[in-house]
């Protein structure tokens, strides 16, 4: 039987916008790295509604996937081991960096103290915004 994937909370982003010198769209498709918290999202993700058509979906799921694969080449096999050999849906660095876009994986939070301890410390805005913007 496989096993349940993590509860991660994607909660609401108050004041993110472009008037907040932001480009990020929390309510589309993005994707982020559970090593470092690079969180990317493609300018076609964040086009006006009445743009956002199946083939900018397809073609902005394409890109997200590019991006990954791209940047997983960026950590060691070490690094990617280690993730994975400790239960934890992202590292304390990564969670870090997620947290105040409102990324919260609550299962570390609640088995790991140093996850909960960058849960808590973690800034509660944003301060840049996300890879994939002009």
């Amino acid at each position: 039987m496989p096993s349940a994937p993590p509860l991660v909370i994607n909660g609401p982003i108050i004041g993110l916008g472009p008037d907040d010198g932001f480009s990020f769209v929390p309510t589309r498709d993005y994707v982020y790295c559970r090593i470092c918290g690079v969180i990317y999202q493609p300018e076609l993700n964040r086009v006006p509604d009445n743009e956002y058509t199946a083939e900018v979906i397809l073609a902005a799921e394409i890109l997200r996937r590019e991006w990954s694969q791209k940047h997983a080449r960026k950590h060691t096999p070490s690094q990617h081991r280690q993730l994975a050999l400790s239960g934890r849906h992202c590292t304390p660095e990564a969670l870090q960096r997620l947290v105040p876009y409102g990324i919260i994986p609550v299962v570390d939070i609640v088995f790991s103290e140093e996850s909960e301890h960058a849960g808590l410390t973690a800034n509660r805005a944003p301060t840049d915004d996300v890879e994939g913007t002009r």
